[in-house]
């Protein structure tokens, strides 16, 4: 179910030279997304050896200790047990990227020591919450997420991508307000590339000042952690 590798990479974990891993795959339909080949299509891409990845980490061991596990959504794969628990016996440090949809397959990984850090998106407040996610959503899973990152046994953050059209300036404070005292949020500035609904390519990001300045009042209800460059899977 491996989609997509990048040998390295300086911006997904901040800090950190990592490899990241693509699963294809994801039960939600962001609309906004901006790996569309992991959401729809993604059966007919090739699988990518998990062998020649550890072969490929074992050889830049120098260099790369940490591996980035994303998607699509990892979490619906049931290779992924097995694919943290080969990048752990490696030695690799791991952050995985989730929508917070599995809080049971969440719950056992971390309780496995299979992740080191967990990067969960918040698409939008929960009461708009199938919207955000364009497919029904239980919206009891995704707050059970947030309380087992709240048990603080891995690093954690939670980040939400800020889309003009779809969401209104109140709603990113609404969720910064909900978040309060549970994590910090990163904002991601929406990017029209790549989108999943065709439509959002049209839409314009806001632009540098504004969202400094929403970052700013953001500072000003929780704590807010660094922003954080959305990253896309290499062409197949």
């Amino acid at each position: 179910m491996i989609k997509g590798f990048l040998p390295l990479s300086f911006i997904e974990w901040r800090g950190r030279l990592s490899s990241v891993v693509f699963f294809g795959g994801c039960n939600f339909r962001c609309p906004f997304c901006h790996n569309r080949e992991l959401v729809v299509g993604w059966e007919g891409l090739p699988d990518l050896s998990l062998r020649d990845i550890l072969s490929y980490v074992k050889g830049q061991k120098k260099w790369v200790e940490h591996i980035v596990v994303t998607g699509g959504e990892p979490t619906i794969q049931r290779d992924l047990v097995g694919v943290l628990r080969a990048f752990k016996g490696e030695g690799l440090s791991i952050k995985l990227e989730t929508n917070g949809s599995r809080p049971e397959v969440l719950r056992a990984i971390i309780e496995e020591g299979l992740v080191d850090h967990v990067a969960m998106d918040v698409k939008g407040p929960l009461r708009d919450y199938n919207r955000y996610c364009g497919t029904d959503v239980d919206r009891g899973k995704i707050e059970e997420s947030i309380s087992i990152l709240e048990e603080k046994k891995v690093e954690f953050e939670f980040r939400m991508t800020v889309v003009p059209f779809l969401h209104k300036e109140s709603d990113v404070y609404e969720v910064a307000t909900f978040l309060k005292g549970r994590g910090p949020l990163i904002l991601q500035n929406f990017r029209p590339k790549n989108t999943l609904d065709p439509a959002y390519l049209f839409i314009e990001p806001l632009s540098e000042e504004r969202f400094a300045e929403m970052n700013r009042k953001i500072d000003a209800i929780c704590k807010r952690g660094s922003f954080d460059k959305a990253l896309q899977p290499p062409s197949p």
